[in-house]
């Protein structure tokens, strides 16, 4: 083992505690995955008279459970790698804190990014709907 990264570690972890109960970190897991799963429960059958009447509707929808699928994976990944022990880290990361950082970095600025996106496709598919669902759009079929 490293003595350095053995000394660093305990600061690091007091670092991700922090990160994690100021961020609500936990509950961002928790609601990103359900969300996940509610989306990919969905049946074809309950959006059929989106997908008929709105073409734009299906691929919004698809990519908006693309974009929240990697969105949980990157905070899973996250959250496994938050709650690794010093030894399972260590080897990981070849005993590089600065590596472990730069990881995080990475994956919460992708997630910010995604997040974005998925925003704004939701709100996009929003649009969608409502226009189906609106009696004016109804009437002009």
């Amino acid at each position: 083992m490293n003595r350095e990264f053995s000394e660093d570690f305990p600061r690091f972890k007091a670092k991700i505690h922090n990160f994690i109960v100021t961020q609500d970190f936990a509950g961002k897991v928790e609601q990103y995955d359900k969300l996940f799963n509610e989306m990919a429960s969905i049946a074809p059958d309950d959006m059929k008279e989106y997908v008929q009447s709105s073409p734009s509707f299906l691929p919004l929808r698809n990519r908006s459970l693309q974009l929240m699928e990697r969105i949980t994976d990157l905070h899973n990944g996250l959250d496994a790698l938050f709650k690794m022990d010093e030894q399972t880290l260590g080897k990981a990361y070849d005993y590089d804190l600065n590596k472990v950082d730069q990881k995080i970095a990475k994956d919460l600025k992708e997630a910010a990014n995604l997040l974005h996106q998925f925003e704004t496709v939701s709100e996009q598919g929003r649009q969608a709907m409502e226009k189906v669902d609106s009696p004016f759009f109804s009437q002009g079929i």
